[in-house]
């Protein structure tokens, strides 16, 4: 035997860990690759070597990770650390480059969980030095124990306070919270609040964050717009108006987050149909109740299903691995039932949390569709909202059409940090449903890779064999 898996979980974050756990135990021969050199993924990267000296700093919700990074780490599943997938086979073939070299394997199954990404921020200014989001703080501080004095942190939603709060308890001086979320958006939310009562720990914590801040005596500013980042050549400060009143703040690193959506590049590029998530303002791929998706032999798990939060995605990780246990004969359909519904309903009453979560941090249109000419879209290929425009009014209409003209989305990042404003963008300027307008098409090589990975090639050898239960 040399590179076939019953199952290929890719990312090792709460819902690939909790698949592949699931999956190995009940015997099937599983594989887990994941880009960064420990599991957890970002919720809970390093929880089991962090460079702090106390992780209790950074919460219950981070350190209560050790236990699930224990319990996948001496699960039977073979890990590959440090690899990145860049291709997923209609034949179960997949492709990944670890450490210079490029490799192959083949599963008879794959689960895709990639996780979330920071939506964009688009504002002007966004694309200059010492502007990052506040979740690559958090990794910065996460990885290395690096933290910046003095930065100012601008939007909303839970991990924006969150990391504030992990900034303020580690001693770091934090020079102001601008908060974006609009002031209508609480009045929509209250009727959805009933829904999340059964999860008051949750909402709870959101309050103690919150207060935890004003304590703290950092300047909060609520109801943010109109945001500008100053500076040349490197960020100089934050412009925006709040209550009516204009600000200006000096500082030089401004960290921005608005919320997540789903990492889509990879099931992008594997053909999987996708939905747009009106509620969540994302796309999201289209998944059957078993996160099974258009593609026979893929399944999506956590968040990348759809923004659902780490607690939610480690139950749909067991889901996943419960269906394809079936897929592949291992278990019977009725076992799998009766491992499955407790499940279903824990995630179900999920959902009423989630609504409300997501209604109160909708983001503000201004803030995810610029209106100033002179704003970047594509960072990569440095393309401005008007540039983008004046390629619409040549007659592009569709993603792939607006690339054509003007490269937006061909850099390095192959459109993750521009493909939502992009669609939203394109569907406005038609009087359109963004469902219309559709995403850019994407296909291999998910990642970037070069010459020397690809000429060091060989298929990749399993490290052994596991029983399979009968």
């Amino acid at each position: 035997m040399t590179d076939s898996y019953d199952i290929a979980v890719i990312g090792a974050g709460p819902a690939g860990m909790s698949a592949a756990i699931t999956a190995s135990a009940a015997g099937a021969r599983v594989v887990v690759l994941d880009d960064k050199p420990r599991a957890g993924g970002q919720i809970y990267r390093n929880v089991t070597d962090s460079p702090l000296k106390n992780t209790d700093l950074l919460g219950e919700d981070y350190t209560k990770g050790a236990a699930l990074v224990e319990q996948f780490n001496a699960c039977r599943a073979e890990k590959i650390t440090a690899a990145n997938v860049w291709h997923v086979g209609d034949n179960g073939e997949i492709l990944f480059s670890q450490a210079g070299a490029s490799a192959s394997l083949t599963a008879r199954e794959v689960v895709i969980s990639v996780g979330a990404m920071e939506r964009p921020f688009p504002i002007p200014g966004w694309h200059l030095p010492g502007v990052m989001t506040a979740g690559s703080a958090q990794v910065m501080l996460k990885s290395d124990g690096l933290v910046r004095d003095g930065a100012v942190f601008a939007g909303s939603g839970p991990l924006l306070y969150l990391i504030v709060a992990q900034y303020l308890r580690l001693g770091v001086k934090v020079k102001a919270l601008v908060d974006t979320t609009p002031k209508q958006n609480y009045l929509a939310a209250a009727s959805l609040l009933p829904g999340a009562l059964g999860h008051t720990d949750v909402l709870t914590k959101g309050i103690g964050l919150l207060n935890e801040i004003r304590r703290a005596g950092v300047p909060v500013y609520k109801y943010a717009e109109d945001l500008s980042i100053r500076g040349e050549q490197q960020a100089e400060g934050l412009s925006f108006t709040a209550k009516g009143e204009s600000h200006s703040l000096d500082a030089a690193h401004i960290f921005l987050h608005q919320g997540v959506i789903p990492n889509l590049n990879m099931t992008r590029a594997t053909g999987v149909e996708h939905v747009w998530n009106r509620e969540q303002l994302s796309w999201q791929p289209r998944l059957n109740s078993w996160g099974q998706t258009s593609v026979a032999h893929i399944a999506v798990a956590g968040d990348g299903s759809g923004i659902i939060g780490a607690d939610a995605a480690a139950l749909s990780g067991q889901l996943v691995a419960w269906q394809q246990l079936v897929r592949l004969g291992l278990i019977s359909p009725e076992n799998a039932e009766n491992h499955s519904r407790p499940l279903q309903q824990k995630l179900q009453r999920y959902q009423g949390l989630r609504r409300f979560i997501d209604r109160l941090y909708k983001p503000a249109d201004a803030l995810r569709k610029p209106e100033q000419q002179e704003t970047m879209v594509c960072r990569c290929e440095e393309q401005t909202r008007g540039q983008l425009k004046a390629a619409f009014d040549q007659g592009a209409r569709l993603p792939d059409e607006l690339k054509g003209l003007t490269r937006c989305g061909m850099g390095p990042c192959q459109g993750r940090q521009c493909g939502h404003t992009v669609s939203e963008l394109l569907a406005q300027w038609q009087g359109c449903e963004v469902e219309a307008v559709g995403y850019y098409r994407l296909r291999s090589p998910m990642r970037l890779i070069n010459l020397t990975e690809l000429a060091r090639f060989q298929p990749h050898r399993q490290a052994s064999a596991v029983e399979v239960k009968s």
